[in-house]
């Protein structure tokens, strides 16, 4: 499998002895079967809160200085509410090599919006613009490119993303 940026997709497991971080046997966030738990996401101090934030048990406060495979509704939730200023504003959680492509095609879009009942308007937007924005980091102007071409796909659909 490919990441975001075409590359070869990383584990987003980081210790052995970690199995409570919802990605498959071997260590990554693939979900080819049409899951959702496809954004690594690492659990520290300021993100210790994430699954309260997103209206779940308290689980990911025992999850603290490790990575979990995050749904994609949970996620864009989270950053809904932080743009919301319901919840403290985080950055910089997102572990992007290990995060797949097919994240971000129009096959799995649509599960950016659902969370539990809890979603709010359109926050799809916030899901995806925190990932470009983080993600765009990288110092690999080939990985940029590719980043960017799949989101420019995702506009077709969802113009008001990454302007």
């Amino acid at each position: 499998m490919k990441n975001i940026y075409g590359k070869t997709l990383q584990p987003c497991k980081i210790s052995e002895n970690d199995n409570s971080g919802s990605w498959d046997p071997q260590g990554y966030c693939s979900e080819l079967g049409g899951g959702v738990h496809q954004i690594c996401f690492k659990l520290d101090n300021s993100t210790k809160n994430f699954s309260k934030d997103t209206y779940q048990s308290n689980w990911s406060n025992d999850r603290i200085n490790n990575n979990h495979c995050m749904c994609l509704g949970a996620w864009s939730l989270y950053k809904a509410r932080q743009s919301k200023n319901e919840i403290p504003e985080t950055n910089n959680e997102l572990k992007c090599d290990a995060i797949p492509e097919i994240a971000l095609t129009s096959n799995y879009i649509n599960k950016w919006n659902r969370w539990n009942g809890h979603e709010l308007p359109n926050q799809i937007v916030n899901g995806i613009n925190s990932l470009v924005n983080q993600c765009i980091k990288t110092e690999d102007e080939k990985s940029k490119k590719y980043l960017l071409a799949k989101v420019k796909k995702l506009k077709k659909e969802y113009p008001e993303i990454f302007n």
